[in-house]
């Protein structure tokens, strides 16, 4: 595998899948999006939310079942990013950013950011809510050690870790 993070190689995907689309709106399944880029449905999720919200340039769309979808759509007047855009790291790595004011590596911003993925392996049945209380636990008790300067990364590590546990490999 390459240097690349796993959340940026599949963001990369659905932008080049929609710069492709006459239409500016792209129909996924999350299966088969994680058994090609090899990686768990929940990961394309997580991504789906936290790079496509609906306070950015995306309407998203979802369906649950085995018939189920992901629809992505641009907000009118928005254009996807191109493949030298992203190469030029624009896009690539960011998260939301920090809300004025705020320490983007404090233990508060942190945890807001992590929650909305640990929430959606809840909404999604892949954790419980048992589960989901001590992921929330250990994450506090991980970032109050942590130095701040390390914190950031420490919670990539935890996500990978848990996505690793989580497809079973």
């Amino acid at each position: 595998m390459n240097n690349t993070m796993l959340s940026d190689r599949i963001e990369k995907f659905i932008l080049e899948m929609l710069d492709k689309e006459t239409n500016d709106q792209v129909m996924l399944k999350r299966k088969d999006v994680a058994d090609l880029l090899e990686c768990a449905p929940s990961q394309v999720t997580y991504v789906i939310n936290t790079r496509f919200s609906s306070d950015d340039r995306f309407v998203v769309e979802s369906r649950r079942g085995s018939g189920g979808y992901i629809k992505i759509s641009l907000r009118s007047g928005s254009l996807p990013q191109t493949s030298k855009q992203e190469s030029q790291g624009e896009r690539a790595g960011k998260s939301r950013p920090a809300r004025p004011g705020e320490n983007p590596n404090s233990i508060e911003a942190i945890e807001n950011d992590l929650d909305g993925y640990y929430r959606m392996l809840v909404d999604y049945d892949i954790i419980s809510s048992q589960e989901y209380r001590l992921i929330c636990a250990m994450t506090r008790t991980m970032l109050e050690y942590c130095p701040e300067s390390h914190r950031r990364e420490a919670a990539k590590t935890m996500i990978h870790r848990i996505e690793w546990a989580l497809k079973g490999d």
